[in-house]
């Protein structure tokens, strides 16, 4: 799913000032390695800003209806009762994600939803970065796939077991200011509660 004008743009501009606001929270993502995470620039470079509690009021809304019609509409079934796990995500000059899925499935309440919710900067002032949806069960170097370009305040949604990828982020400015920005939040299925 695709969804355009999302939160609106006094919202989106929200989420950008406050991101903005907190440059020095933003620490390197990382890979998951079992319960750990690990920081493995070969398989991917940006930086994440988890605590974002203070913003979530202006967006939970949004994003808890969105994940009420995706649910049905992607046919995920079980997903009764589910918590979210949020971040934002930051990409400068040269960043990436290589081809990976969301799931987790070692965990005991699994991630079945993924949205990104894009901002930025306008102009924008960063080129590439688009998200490239694979088909199921597609490999590295598979021609089945979708390419989202990164636009303002729109969200993408898809079930976390879909591999994807973020392409290359090109940027000639150095300024934080001037990456791009992109919300990630995760629907956890709440194990043994549905029916």
């Amino acid at each position: 799913m695709v969804l355009d004008d999302f939160v609106g743009d006094a919202t989106a501009q929200r989420l950008l000032e406050y991101a903005i606001a907190n440059e020095a929270v933003f620490l390197p993502s990382k890979v998951a390695l079992g319960y750990e995470g690990h920081v493995d620039e070969t398989h991917r470079v940006s930086k994440v800003n988890p605590d974002i509690e203070s913003v979530m009021p202006l967006i939970e809304p949004m994003i808890r209806k969105a994940v009420a019609d995706a649910i049905p509409r992607l046919g995920l079934v079980n997903v009764d009762s589910y918590f979210l796990e949020p971040e934002i995500a930051w990409s400068g000059d040269g960043a990436f994600f290589k081809m990976h899925a969301d799931t987790l499935r070692d965990r005991a309440n699994p991630r079945v939803l993924t949205m990104v919710l894009y901002f930025h900067k306008e102009p924008k002032a960063f080129e590439g970065g688009q998200l490239r949806l694979y088909g199921l069960g597609a490999q590295p170097g598979s021609s089945d796939y979708q390419e989202i370009e990164p636009r303002w305040d729109r969200a993408v949604i898809f079930p976390s077991w879909f591999p994807h990828e973020v392409l290359p982020v090109r940027c000639r400015s150095t300024s934080f200011e001037d990456g791009r920005f992109a919300l990630n939040c995760w629907v956890h299925r709440i194990s043994g509660n549905a029916t």
